[in-house]
């Protein structure tokens, strides 16, 4: 027998009164018996519902060396004998058995589950492998800085500056005191006004807009600055 584990009533476990009743029908049945006679028990239960736990007692005749009589059955705390037909109890320690029948169970279970997992993992492996060739590798060339400055007056009025390399990002700023105006591919001029900044960025991994595709005019009195890079 073990020992109580959980401590509910003073030093005594939740198992105490159980434990204690099964020591007082051996008691009972070790005072029962007479010289010459010793006895050996085992937990059994019923093989059907509701799986009552007996006490199975069998008699050992010391004097003849065999046992004597057929098994007797003892509730829990009980040291009245209780008839039970034969075959209609189990030794309650054979539950281990279908323990570890259902460990196997499960160990087989999991086992055809991490096969298909390693499946599984392949071919997403095999994606990977796909996602990492179509994907466009960053572009890590050092990037060149180019600036330019035009001011619309010294040009006469016919300032327009053509960003003639694809470039990756744009920054033009309208220094002056007039509105300028940018072109961006096919699209029409807008007014860049005195003081006002615009960006564009091609979206990095290497982009790139397309060559001549932005065209700067200070026209008037605007002084347009202009830094790229490509």
């Amino acid at each position: 027998m073990s020992i109580g584990n959980v401590k509910t009533s003073g030093s005594k476990g939740t198992n105490y009164p159980w434990q204690y009743a099964m020591l007082k029908t051996l008691t009972a049945i070790s005072t029962s018996l007479g010289a010459g006679t010793e006895f050996e028990s085992r937990l059994v239960r019923l093989i059907a519902a509701p799986y009552t736990l007996y006490l199975e007692v069998r008699l050992w005749d010391t004097d003849s060396g065999a046992w004597s009589g057929n098994p007797t059955y003892y509730e829990v705390g009980s040291n009245t004998p209780v008839m039970l037909a034969p075959g209609s109890v189990e030794y309650a320690d054979e539950d281990n058995a279908l323990v570890l029948t259902a460990i196997k169970t499960a160990t087989e279970t999991t086992a055809l589950e991490t096969a298909s997992i390693d499946t599984n993992t392949a071919g997403i492996l095999a994606d990977t492998a796909v996602i990492e060739t179509n994907t466009t590798s960053i572009d890590t060339a050092t990037a060149t800085l180019g600036v330019t400055s035009n001011t619309a007056f010294m040009v006469r009025g016919t300032g327009a500056v053509t960003v003639l390399p694809s470039v990756k990002s744009i920054s033009v700023y309208n220094a002056g005191g007039g509105t300028g105006t940018i072109t961006i591919g096919l699209s029409a001029a807008a007014d860049l006004l005195a003081g006002e900044t615009v960006n564009f960025d091609a979206g990095g991994n290497g982009n790139k807009f397309p060559a001549s595709h932005f065209v700067i005019d200070g026209v008037g009195a605007a002084d347009m600055l202009i830094i790229y890079t490509y």
